[in-house]
């Protein structure tokens, strides 16, 4: 297959360059492919797709609520653009969406069929193309992820094996629950996905219920035991809702279910605890060769 990957330079981006390498792969970073420049866009799509992925996001929460109408460029505009042109072509167009399209109000699994109910500017962003994509471009492809994390990414869990080995004290913010996904494994599930010829909404996460501070623990005590001597000896837990105004516009509980895709893949993505392990064990690795 042809593939267009826009946004490699990101946290997932990287993973899908490795993930699908096999592919004939064009992977383009933010400096080589601005998503809302539509000249470069117009040079893009003057040759034929039968991929095109898009992995280019602002995913800072304050900045979108701080900034809708710039950050609705990127996150929404510009990929309903790559949806029209997908299909122009007759391509399938990926597009990651996020479990923040829920309000958090019920204490269960949330499926594709829920009804997303945001609180947040990015939410809403995310819930706009959930809703419009499918009516522009018939082959989609719509991955709703959570709490990713990866090497080298920016996100709090991305960070967490920097923070506890450096760190004698780590504060997190407590009491919500959601799911989280290991950037590797959603690579992964994309591929098989794409190459399976699936078309809809699929959510994709690690299955189990978590919380940042239960990722934090787990991640202290499977550190220790993979011999990395972590400083950190005390996990201060603050209640989110103590951080502030705007963490009430954040889902209290968004665990998603993964039913769908397991019934197409069983048994489905891995638990969370062992993707976790693998990561850091990938930390390990790298962390061991930055040091020679």
């Amino acid at each position: 297959m042809k593939i267009l990957l826009l946004g490699a330079g990101g946290l997932l981006g990287r993973y899908l360059s490795r993930e699908f390498s096999g592919h004939d792969l064009t992977a383009l970073k933010h400096q080589q492919a601005d998503i809302t420049n539509t000249g470069q866009l117009d040079e893009l799509f003057a040759q034929s797709w039968d991929v095109v992925i898009n992995a280019a996001a602002v995913c800072d929460f304050d900045a979108c609520e701080e900034n809708p109408d710039e950050t609705a460029k990127v996150n929404r505009d510009a990929p309903l653009d790559l949806a029209r042109r997908c299909a122009t072509q007759g391509s399938l167009f990926v597009q990651y969406s996020s479990d923040y399209v829920f309000d958090g109000d019920e204490d269960r699994l949330l499926t594709e069929a829920d009804e997303p109910r945001p609180l947040s500017v990015y939410g809403h962003q995310k819930a706009d193309l959930e809703k419009l994509i499918p009516e522009i471009c018939p082959r989609n492809l719509i991955v709703r992820v959570s709490w990713l994390y990866g090497l080298d990414g920016k996100t709090f869990m991305s960070r967490m094996p920097d923070l506890l080995a450096n760190q004698t004290s780590l504060r997190t913010a407590a009491g919500k629950k959601g799911c989280c996904l290991y950037a590797a494994d959603g690579a992964y599930w994309t591929r098989q996905l794409v190459e399976s010829g699936r078309n809809g909404l699929f959510n994709l996460v690690n299955p189990g219920e978590t919380s940042w501070e239960e990722f934090a623990r787990t991640a202290l005590a499977q550190m220790s035991f993979l011999g990395l001597a972590p400083a950190c000896k005390s996990i201060v837990e603050t209640p989110y809702t103590q951080l502030g105004p705007g963490w009430s516009k954040r889902p209290r509980y968004s665990c998603l279910s993964t039913e769908k895709i397991a019934s197409l893949f069983p048994p489905g993505p891995r638990p969370w605890r062992e993707a976790l392990g693998e990561f850091l064990t990938e930390w390990k690795s790298v962390a061991a060769s930055r040091t020679v």
